[in-house]
């Protein structure tokens, strides 16, 4: 029974340290009163001293939206699926700049993603036109970008490799 009441015990603090901890921040703001402007009520109650008191503020502004891209409309969707693809498919694209010999990898990957740059315009602009997050936006945004430019700094790279490799192979071969 006493072990009991010692794991119940710890539960209980456990819960309430938890809730402590992961309290969540309020923003308060202070108002004085000024103490220059006369007091029309002389309650005994009132003292002379700036009175303070404290406005609870909301933590989000009415202006932020709040709807993600799976809570547009379903053209709006494939759209936006369109345009991802789009744009990835320009990106992955085999182009002859990727075997030309003595070329800076970073060099072709820049003037692809010049290219392609448009494709990702439409799709920040489906993203806008749905009044999707901003932060959702940039964040997605951000995500494609990286993601099909890992991509294409591999396919330039392997490329590369295998155009040196047959470069090797042509030269060791009499």
């Amino acid at each position: 029974m006493k072990s009991l009441f010692l794991i119940i015990l710890l539960v209980l603090a456990g819960i309430a340290g938890y809730n402590f901890i992961n309290k969540p921040t309020e923003n308060v703001e202070t108002v004085a009163v000024d103490e220059s402007m006369p007091v029309e009520n002389t309650d005994a109650t009132v003292s002379d001293e700036a009175v303070t008191e404290e406005v609870m503020t909301e933590t989000y502004d009415d202006d932020v939206s709040m709807i993600t891209p799976a809570d547009m409309p379903e053209e709006a969707q494939q759209a936006m699926y369109a345009s991802m693809m789009e744009y990835n498919k320009c990106m992955m694209q085999d182009k002859p700049e990727y075997h030309i010999e003595n070329v800076r990898a970073e060099d072709v990957a820049g003037a692809t993603l010049e290219a392609c740059e448009p494709n990702l315009d439409t799709l920040i602009e489906v993203l806008a036109a749905n009044n999707v997050n901003m932060d959702l936006r940039e964040g997605m945004i951000k995500t494609v970008r990286q993601r099909s430019t890992r991509k294409l700094m591999s396919a330039v790279m392997q490329s590369q490799a295998a155009q040196i490799m047959a470069n090797e192979a042509e030269v060791a071969t009499p």
